[in-house]
């Protein structure tokens, strides 16, 4: 695999694989390089706080005359273009900064207090249970110390540790026990320790030539964690009273999630004609006799389709509604949720279609090469995925750009093992040493729409959690970056399932428009392997706030 990542190499000279590029992104070339649309269009909706509407909130447009205020019903409109941000202010709520979108013309903002101090959740910097789940800040020092190099007639772990690290010491406590503390610096709470991937707030007693390797982890917040690995598991030895070093209690996960059947949805008017129709060319013939009266309502596409799946009708059936749709729609985001349910039926071909017809429509947006490129590698177009991701890079997109640039890391990768691009001069230089390359699943979330906010938590055998909150008021920065950069994707690991099961669970905050959002959750079992497969789900999502069970992996799952 490493000669993989070293024969990846960049090079831009090539005139003749360009050629070849204009073949075959020829309809889309000139709308690459195309500026945002400068035409005014009218943005509106609703801005509210604490469920209640807000009146006299000021609208403006950046670097613009335009203005608005929202009147007694908490209602706006405003004139804007695309690639303009705008700014909801309201004293002593936290600004809303919004960067209006080709597709972008109902904005519902809910308003935050502003921020005050905030303290880091205790594995916020910490890559959870042996994965690549959570990610160190810039800044945290990392020490590692090779079981074989501690002094074996050390008369504690922590003394064989303050030994090789001489900027830790160990001071006792008054109950006898022995501290770590960073010497010169005070730490944000207790150290925790991580014995064979298990929290606890003391070191269990472990002999010192059992210890195979100790990673420090000193984090910028000033937390400090001492993951310790040992040649034996003790989670399994018997005879320790692990209650008397106490688990750490933060973080761990409260059995709070429901199943996504049981998330309850108030039927739209339209779907009440259905009821009672349970064969499925009875409810196609209701469908096809009503379209042209409700195809214009809001969801109504989404809401049959959801309806068809949940009475397990069969495929056909669902196509038939899709390609209705298809033809009905020229919203990326609605073809976007399109091609998700193409692929999670395995009608690859016309997923891939749709997906070029999003190029044409958003040619500046990365996510549109990655897409064509991800169905293509589905077809095993090895080499026409290697050329559509080279694409990428010859529009000036970045490998170092946050989520979508790792996402193709790791794509590039795969297609590379697949001798996806042994035709092809042009290589691509990967800077990723510590890129996954394998582990037991790679799991990849995908939303139709950049406004999705959203939290997901994962929580693994040992019940620890570990939350990443996707929206403006937790990280307005990444919502701006992935929509000027044009990416609504994340990827996650997790190197070793462990015994038990891994859940991963989503909180749907809302995407300030009527539609539902649309995730695409990709789980990819034993990747980087020979026995690699991949599973397709595509939830829908309206009801907000509601903590939903998305996934539950386990070792049963390969």
């Amino acid at each position: 695999m490493a000669q993989i990542l070293s024969d990846i190499k960049l090079t831009i000279h090539l005139m003749k694989n360009k050629i070849i590029f204009l073949f075959l992104f020829s309809p889309f070339l000139f709308l690459a390089q195309s500026k945002s649309n400068v035409t005014l269009k009218t943005i509106s909706g609703f801005v509210s706080f604490d469920n209640k509407m807000l009146q006299n909130v000021n609208i403006f447009v950046e670097n613009s005359t335009n203005y608005a205020v929202t009147d007694s019903t908490g209602y706006y409109s405003i004139k804007a273009k695309e690639g303009d941000f705008l700014n909801f202010n309201f004293v002593g709520l936290e600004d809303v900064i919004i960067l209006v979108e080709d597709v972008t013309t109902i904005l519902n903002i809910e308003m935050k207090k502003e921020k005050g101090i905030t303290f880091s959740r205790s594995n916020d910097n910490l890559k959870l249970a042996g994965t690549t789940i959570g990610d160190y800040f810039e800044g945290t020092l990392k020490q590692v110390i090779s079981g074989k190099d501690l002094n074996p007639e050390a008369t504690s772990l922590s003394r064989a540790i303050e030994e090789k690290i001489p900027s830790l010491g160990v001071k006792i406590n008054d109950f006898g026990e022995e501290i770590l503390y960073q010497r010169g610096r005070e730490l944000n709470g207790p150290p925790v320790w991580i014995f064979d991937k298990v929290l606890y707030d003391l070191p269990i007693p472990v002999f010192i030539n059992e210890v195979e390797n100790i990673l420090v982890i000193n984090t910028e917040t000033n937390k400090l964690y001492i993951q310790v690995n040992t040649t034996i598991n003790y989670k399994t030895v018997s005879g320790i009273d692990f209650d008397s070093y106490y688990f750490i209690d933060d973080d761990f996960y409260q059995n709070d999630a429901i199943s996504y059947k049981r998330l309850k949805v108030g039927k739209p008017e339209f779907l009440k004609k259905y009821k009672g129709r349970f064969k499925a060319d009875e409810a196609l013939k209701l469908y096809q006799e009503t379209y042209e009266a409700e195809k214009n309502n809001a969801n109504y596409h989404l809401s049959i389709l959801q309806h068809f799946k949940d009475e397990k009708y069969d495929k056909n059936t669902s196509l038939k509604v899709l390609a209705d749709f298809e033809e009905f729609s020229n919203n990326p985001e609605d073809l976007k949720a399109i091609a998700y349910k193409y692929q999670e039926l395995d009608e690859h071909e016309k997923a891939l279609s749709v997906y070029k017809n999003i190029l044409k429509l958003r040619p500046n947006y990365s996510q549109s090469y990655r897409d064509v490129a991800n169905v293509l590698l589905d077809l095993k177009e090895y080499a026409q995925a290697w050329k559509a991701y080279l694409f990428y890079f010859n529009n000036d997109f970045n490998i170092e750009d946050n989520d979508i640039g790792e996402i193709l890391v790791s794509e590039m990768i795969a297609t590379e093992s697949n001798k996806g691009n042994e035709n092809s001069p042009q290589k691509i230089k990967v800077n990723s040493p510590t890129k996954n390359t394998e582990s037991d699943v790679r799991v990849v979330f995908e939303w139709n729409t950049s406004e999705a906010e959203f939290m997901l938590e994962f929580v693994n055998p040992t019940a620890q959690t570990y939350e990443i909150e996707n929206s403006t008021h937790i990280n307005n920065d990444l919502i701006i970056d992935q929509k000027e950069k044009g990416y609504t994707s994340k990827e996650i690991f997790i190197d070793d399932l462990l015994d038990g099961n891994w859940l991963i669970n989503l909180t749907y905050l809302g995407n300030k428009q009527y539609k539902p959002t649309v995730f695409k959750v990709t789980t990819y079992y034993n990747w980087g392997r020979e026995n690699q497969r991949k599973e397709i789900n595509v939830f829908d999502f309206i009801v907000t706030d509601k903590k939903t069970e998305l996934l539950k992996l386990n070792k049963k799952s390969f």
